[in-house]
């Protein structure tokens, strides 16, 4: 649910037009659903703001709001679209008149959801008390036990209409397993539970349930405020902002657009947290301009597939697992930030080091980069050294006022600008008068808002997060505050000196209209203003509301699991059937994490996986962080696993490429992510962080990395490698990568000098190569080929 109601209009005029153009069901729906949505995020904003009452209390009540808002919207998308809502074989095979009279009667359907879901809510809320205290020792009424029954069925079809049955089917398993357990063979086998145990351990025993559980608590803590916070910025317009920086960038590399669509889908995936939705977004603009350059389809859906996963594991934002991660293990967010950069570093730049060497094997540069220096004339421009100035400027200026002047945080903001502009209009001064210093900077400003405003709130982000070290709730609350604070200064002063406006109605220039005063204009600019900002509440709350049923879904099939014991007998079987042995016990839970998140949204896939998998690893002596890492970053993985793949299956569809050819190339390209979990289980500094471990594991590593790439891509950025250079590539890479696993046969001295020794090899080897410094005996052929 990504497209919310009236995406265009933002005068008075054009609002209520589009609003009387609707028919007549819509128009009594969509205010309630317009409604619902603002108010849910506007409700996640105050709780972080003023936190009314306790975590459990909250997360019942965003809960039941998420779930009605997710039913009542469904409700109107089915009176908006009619027949076209209509999904699967069972009812799409009959003709117009049943499936009509289908999306009517789901329509009702989803309106009584809607309504059961508020009461319900209402009811467990306001009897928390009770339900806490005298229900224990007194016994819970049939009410109760009924409508916490209602509520698991409503969790669980919401997560079947949001994601399909793949998850659904998971959640019915479990209660069915926890109801008939004496029914099942072998180490299965358990007492079995009481449909009322079902149903108190479901939702009816507030504290200690599955729905209302420590899930749903993180997501309505943590995860809803940078949900409705990337639904603010896809409102205001941030990802194209995004794509026209990247789009710039690309002109000045012979890779072009390619490594550009890996930046943008990087920073993107990091807010959204989604493959497939972040394929969607960002390849319908990559994957034709991809295409435009001369990128085969396969390619280009692949490209775009693996980097729109990634993203969930780059901080800071980190997708949402994250959030439920630092929950899970307890730690401060920071520290799931630290933990998880060097891998995300590792798994971006064997992506990009991948499409590098497949853009350069095939041809497909760009002809726009061919006469530039290329990324190093990037770097290391007069441009990019005035951009570093100005950023040491600001980091400087902020430094002085909060730590030497010892000002409030706000008050330090306000003096960081002011030095910058200062240090803008020095600069313009001086490079050509002081009336043309007053000029430049004006015009600095305006290219500051048009490009670069995005800036200001990802800055408030990552001070808050990292050297604040705030918890996430208060951050996404700052995070949200400064970017709608930004953007209304960025609106009015763009009006005020730009020479365009974004509405014409703002300035009373549409239909010829005589231009109003100032006054007027930035009175209109303010309520457009206000538009947008509805509008990102609106896609915020309704990104969400999906996410709602899925987290209370998982709560109850964990709940279900753990009660019947079945978790705990897989961790001890897992390590039976591992026999003591780390890495079978590692490759079990790599398979066991991909199976489980395909078709499911990665949040889903990590908590189940968690939960299941990470103590036994405990166990066989890996770091809780590190395995938490190990089977998140194999959920991930899974949107680019055939059979499902569904990040592949989104941009495929995009390039017009078929899904197993692109499949096959996602591999291709991100075959180094499959093998970087295993090297942070082996050099576990790279997530600990340690002051020598630390640096030698992250060169060792980076550089096995590039050679791992050309053994997949079968060059090495100027040959095309034959069988027995891939084989000598290959030896180097497993031993840079995994060199410190022989340390209880040579002990950790001499395995860590064999995996320096290893590195270094492949990468004056690769050096070499780039210089056809190599003896003749040993290089490779250099003619391109297409296949």
């Amino acid at each position: 649910m990504t497209e919310t109601p009236d995406d265009s209009a933002t005068s008075p005029r054009g609002l209520r037009t589009a609003f009387f153009e609707r028919s007549v069901p819509e128009m009594l729906l969509l205010p309630f659903v317009s409604l619902f949505a603002v108010a849910l995020t506007g409700y996640t904003v105050y709780y972080a703001w003023a936190r009314p009452f306790t975590q459990i209390i909250h997360g019942m009540v965003f809960f039941h709001f998420g779930l009605s808002l997710y039913y009542l919207y469904l409700a109107y998308e089915h009176v908006a679209k009619g027949t076209s809502v209509v999904d699967g074989p069972l009812v799409s095979r009959f003709g117009d008149s049943v499936q009509r009279l289908y999306v009517r009667l789901d329509a009702v359907v989803c309106l009584a959801a809607t309504l059961v879901s508020a009461g319900a809510g209402y009811y467990f809320v306001t009897g928390y008390d009770r339900l806490t205290g005298n229900a224990i020792l007194m016994g819970y009424s049939n009410t109760d036990l009924t409508l916490g029954l209602v509520v698991v069925v409503l969790a669980i079809d919401a997560t079947r209409r949001a994601y399909g049955w793949s998850i659904a089917l998971v959640g019915v398993g479990s209660v069915l397993y926890a109801l008939f357990g004496s029914a099942f063979p072998g180490f299965l086998q358990h007492t079995g539970l009481s449909l009322r145990d079902v149903t108190l351990y479901g939702a009816a025993q507030l504290e200690r349930s599955g729905v209302y559980g420590f899930i749903t608590q993180a997501g309505a803590k943590y995860v809803a405020i940078f949900i409705m916070f990337a639904g603010l910025a896809r409102a205001y317009g941030i990802l194209d902002v995004i794509l026209d920086l990247s789009q710039r960038l690309g002109k000045r590399l012979r890779s072009g657009i390619v490594h550009v669509a890996v930046i943008s889908s990087m920073a993107m995936g990091s807010i959204t947290g989604s493959a497939a939705a972040n394929a969607a977004t960002t390849g319908s603009f990559t994957i034709p301009m991809m295409q435009r350059q001369g990128v085969r389809e396969d390619f280009t859906a692949a490209i775009e597939a693996v980097a729109s996963s990634g993203g969930q594991i780059m901080p800071p934002v980190m997708g949402v697992a994250a959030f439920l991660m630092a929950d899970f293990i307890g730690a401060p967010y920071v520290r799931i930030i630290q933990a998880g950069l060097i891998p995300a570093l590792l798994f971006y730049f064997s992506v990009g080091v991948a499409v590098q060497f497949a853009v350069l094997r095939y041809g497909w540069t760009s002809d726009e980069g061919e006469d530039t220096g290329g990324i190093l004339e990037v770097l290391f421009s007069k441009h990019a050294l005035v951009i570093v100035s100005y950023f040491a400027l600001a980091v400087g200026a902020f430094y002085a006022s909060r730590r030497v002047a010892d000002l409030p945080l706000a008050l330090s903001g306000v003096a960081t600008l002011g030095a910058l502009l200062a240090g803008r209009y020095v600069h313009g001064a001086i490079a050509t008068s002081m009336s043309g210093g007053l000029t430049e900077l004006v015009d600095a400003v305006e290219g500051f808002f048009q490009a670069r405003y995005f800036l200001v709130p990802m800055a408030v982000l990552v001070y808050a997060l990292a050297v604040m070290q705030l918890s996430a709730l208060a951050t996404g609350l700052y995070t949200v505050l400064t970017l709608i604070a930004v953007m209304y200064v960025r609106d009015v002063t763009l009006l005020v000196i730009g020479d365009e406006p974004a509405d014409d109605w703002v300035t009373g220039a549409d239909d010829g209209a005589p231009t109003n005063s100032t006054v007027s204009a930035v009175v209109n600019q303010l309520f457009a203003t206000t538009v947008k900002t509805l509008r990102g509440f609106m896609k915020g709350a309704l990104d969400m509301a999906p996410l709602v049923g899925v987290l209370a879904a998982m709560g109850v099939i964990i709940k279900m699991l753990t009660q019947t014991g079945l978790s705990g007998k897989i961790s001890l079987r897992m390590v039976a059937l591992a026999g003591g042995v780390l890495l079978i016990a590692l490759i079990l839970a790599m398979l066991t994490s991909i199976l489980f998140g395909l078709g499911m949204p990665t949040p889903a896939a990590y908590v189940l996986v968690a939960a299941l998998l990470t103590a036994p690893l405990q166990e066989l002596g890996v770091a809780e962080i590190t395995a938490h890492l190990f089977v998140f970053y194999f959920a991930m993985l899974s949107a680019i696993t055939p059979p499902v793949a569904v990040g592949v299956a989104v941009a495929s569809r995009i390039a017009d490429s078929g899904f197993l050819t692109s499949a096959k190339q996602a591999l291709r390209i991100g075959i180094a992510g499959f093998l970087i979990p295993f090297s942070l289980v082996v050099n576990d500094s790279l997530v600990t962080w340690t002051v020598t471990g630390t640096p030698v594991a992250a060169f060792c590593v980076f550089v096995g990395v590039i050679a791992l790439t050309a053994v997949t891509i079968g060059f090495d950025g100027r040959h095309v490698l034959g069988i027995p250079h891939r084989v000598v590539y290959l030896v180097l890479a497993l031993g840079a990568l995994y060199g410190p696993a022989l340390s209880g046969y040579v002990g950790p001295s001499t395995a860590t000098m064999l995996q320096v020794a290893t590195a270094t090899i492949a990468l004056v080897g690769l050096a070499l190569a780039q210089l056809d410094r190599l003896p003749s005996a040993v290089t490779p052929a250099t003619e391109l080929r297409n296949r």
